[in-house]
């Protein structure tokens, strides 16, 4: 039995296809229009976002640059003042942090000779500098034979130092290959790329490790921490012995190299010792913080202060956003 009522066609069948295609199509419009306000809404967000971070970035910089400036004062105002560098002095004690506007800031100065050049070793194998690495990796129980390598890696020949050294051939012949350096170092953390080192030397020695721009270098004994202090004597210097030599600097520092030479710790040393030792520094690394909206700027820079005139030069500026 056929029920007519249940199919519908002809005209009237076409129109409610054509009504469903039609709604179909307004629907398909409606989600296209939705999805593309929703990306236009959300890509001026982003726009905001990284106007906003613009701003905060330039701002962070400008609050950490003028503290830098501001650790060169004080470091030319010490200058004038004394002949000497120690831990009590005022760059010692720079910035805390404290509220700027509408974000923090701090700084603080670090003197990078309290730490042992390790652009010395351009000098290669000599008597001062090479025998003083040598004890530092004693101290720090590492290999002794890494002092080579350094000295490969610095020195402008294509020539071994000892048994432990590297050169081109030896750099070439692995994957990825490259060139030994054959100049001195621009910062502490190429390390990682000298035979026999990896992160966890370079990790050990960075703490007492600065590369400065320069060569023979002395070490300042009024801020050297106790293990720099152990290797000023042909043979390492007992901890307790290294300790007292830091008591000895007192409140205000040893006022001489003669001064720090004639410590009984020190007896019958002065041949080492003597080269090695100062009480003065030239060169100073400031590390500034600034945290402005959602992100925090940090500034390290190389500072050299030259002696003859007490004017101070950035020799080298590192900046990163957190």
């Amino acid at each position: 039995m056929v029920y007519p009522a249940l199919y519908k066609t002809g005209p009237a069948g076409v129109g409610n296809r054509q009504a469903g295609v039609a709604l179909l199509t307004v629907m398909f419009i409606l989600v296209l229009m939705s999805s593309l306000l929703v990306y236009t809404i959300e890509d001026e967000h982003l726009s905001i976002r990284r106007i906003s971070n613009q701003r905060d970035a330039e701002q962070g910089y400008q609050m950490a640059t003028g503290a830098e400036q501001w650790a060169m004062i004080v470091l030319r105002r010490d200058a004038q003042q004394t002949e000497i560098d120690h831990l009590a002095e005022a760059w010692n004690n720079l910035l805390p942090q404290v509220g700027v506007e509408e974000g923090k800031l701090s700084s603080r100065v670090e003197d990078l000779q309290g730490r042992f050049n390790i652009n010395n070793l351009g000098a290669g194998r000599d008597e001062i500098w090479y025998p003083a690495f040598q004890r530092l990796l004693r101290v720090l129980e590492l290999e002794e034979g890494l002092a080579d390598a350094v000295v490969d890696w610095v020195d402008p020949d294509q020539e071994t130092s000892g048994s432990f050294g590297a050169e081109d051939a030896e750099y070439l012949s692995l994957q990825p290959s490259y060139r030994s350096a054959n100049r001195p170092f621009s910062e502490v953390g190429e390390l990682i790329w000298v035979k026999g080192f990896d992160a966890d030397k370079v990790a050990a020695l960075q703490p007492y490790l600065s590369a400065l721009p320069a060569g023979n270098v002395r070490i300042n004994v009024n801020t050297a921490p106790n293990a720099i202090l152990r290797i000023l004597a042909r043979d390492l210097i007992a901890e307790s012995d290294a300790q007292a030599l830091a008591e000895g600097r007192g409140s205000e520092g040893y006022e001489s190299a003669d001064e720090f030479l004639a410590a009984p710790q020190l007896a019958g040393q002065g041949n080492t010792a003597t080269p090695l030792v100062t009480v003065a520094s030239n060169f100073f690394q400031v590390e500034s913080r600034a945290e402005f909206g959602r992100l925090t700027t940090i500034i390290r820079s190389l500072l050299q202060r030259l002696p003859e005139t007490n004017q101070i030069t950035v020799l080298q500026r590192q900046r990163g956003l957190t």
